[in-house]
């Protein structure tokens, strides 16, 4: 591989902490991500792990949610002062220091429209953050989802009340930055976080769209997915074609007639696979990822996955209670947890179920790192890949096919 130069550094780089090797050329990022692995892995995968490249290095994020703050001082100014707010992102290791945002190279494209639409609106209001040292304020974050593939767009204000002014940023936003959906999203509580109590629609349709293409045979499939505000969805959309892609062409080998996909979200995963097995349930403990996923399969004709609202945990000792004989070979299981990995009681279910084929998508390697020796006791490890979906960054999410000993 040709090493490329760097042509683009991010006004934030070396501030933010999002990006830490945006200064190092992509083919070096994706070295040194292989040989991080090899050496967490070294007595468990015996294959060269190589890491696949995202198909766009530069705006591929599909998802960015900056905070208002109350600016900060490095010492205590007068008690008098006002403090400005600030849009941004936390300084790298300095999460009570927020620095304003003037661009985004892997988020969504034309982010600047946008910052400067909200910060008309918010001065022309004279809306401020809110501080939790004074109580006062309002504003607390800022979503902004987009489509990869069809450029719709929804905008969601985290603030603490839904009286305001929401005319005026209707119209700068027509101006500066067209969207398909505006919400507010009221928050009472103090932490920053960007999940409301709830979401209420302030103009717009409810929900935007987007595409994943698989290919299939000669051809290539277009599935649609609707996004509300809280649905979850992979950040990279077409970093995650390739891994669904992979994990298409995996379960077409094995030919299951039962699909479990645990932690399923709103059902990616079982609707791409849906035409490979009888039966997919697809299992999740958020209310909303379900109802979203319930509304996935009617968008795409599908009538063979049932959505499952129980945590992984509770819903593995249902099946160990109820299961009268051993699960079928052809039967898989693919597990998609958070950052913290499995843990040790769903680890101790998933080996009382005994799935015959496992495939185990992790975000966070060093999870896998300590969780894979338990299931290695049990399974070989047939296969291994690694998939760069979020360049400039250390982190890398992997993909194992496990079989049963």
């Amino acid at each position: 591989m040709t090493e490329q130069p760097i042509k683009n550094i991010c006004p934030h780089f070396g501030i933010c902490g999002g990006c830490e090797y945006q200064n190092i050329p992509y083919e070096k990022q994706l070295e040194e991500k292989g040989n991080r692995l090899s050496a967490l892995f070294k007595d468990l995968i015996q294959s060269t792990i190589i890491v696949q490249p995202s198909p766009e290095i530069w705006h591929y994020r599909n998802k960015i949610d900056p905070v208002f703050s109350p600016e900060y001082f490095e010492k205590p100014p007068p008690t008098d002062i006002e403090r400005e707010t600030v849009l941004g992102f936390k300084r790298y290791r300095r999460w009570y220091d927020t620095f304003p945002l003037e661009d985004c190279l892997i988020g969504p494209p034309e982010l600047p429209h946008l910052i400067l639409a909200i910060t008309q609106w918010r001065k022309a209001n004279n809306y401020k953050a809110y501080d939790r040292r004074t109580g006062k304020g309002i504003l607390h974050a800022l979503l902004l989802r987009q489509g990869k593939r069809t450029g719709e767009r929804m905008i969601g204000i985290l603030t603490r009340q839904l009286d305001m002014n929401w005319n005026s940023l209707i119209d700068l936003l027509k101006q500066h930055f067209p969207c398909k959906s505006l919400y507010a999203g009221l928050y009472t509580r103090t932490a920053e976080v960007s999940q409301p109590d709830k979401w209420h629609l302030i103009d717009g349709s409810s929900h935007i769209y987007e595409n994943i293409v698989l290919p299939i045979k000669q051809n290539s499939v277009n599935y649609i997915f609707q996004i509300s505000p809280s649905s979850f969805f992979q950040a990279n959309t077409l970093s995650a074609e390739n891994l669904f892609s992979q994990i298409y062409n995996w379960t077409k080998e094995i030919s299951p007639t039962y699909i479990y996909d645990l932690y399923g979200g709103m059902g990616p995963i079982a609707i791409l696979l849906s035409n490979l097995a009888k039966e997919i349930y697809s299992v999740d403990c958020v209310f909303s990822s379900i109802e979203d996923g319930k509304t996935n399969t009617h968008l795409n004709n599908i009538t063979n996955v049932h959505f499952v609202l129980n945590t992984v945990r509770k819903f593995l000792s249902e099946q160990i209670k109820k299961t009268t004989k051993p699960l079928s070979n052809d039967t898989l299981v693919i597990v998609d947890p958070p950052r913290e990995g499995l843990t040790e009681g769903v680890i101790k279910k998933l080996l009382q179920w005994k799935p015959h084929h496992l495939f185990y998508i992790s975000c966070n390697p060093n999870a896998l790192a300590r969780e894979l020796p338990i299931l290695l006791e049990h399974y070989n490890c047939i296969n291994f890949k690694a998939y760069d979906f979020f360049p400039h960054t250390q982190h890398v999410e992997t993909l194992s096919w496990l079989i049963k000993k």
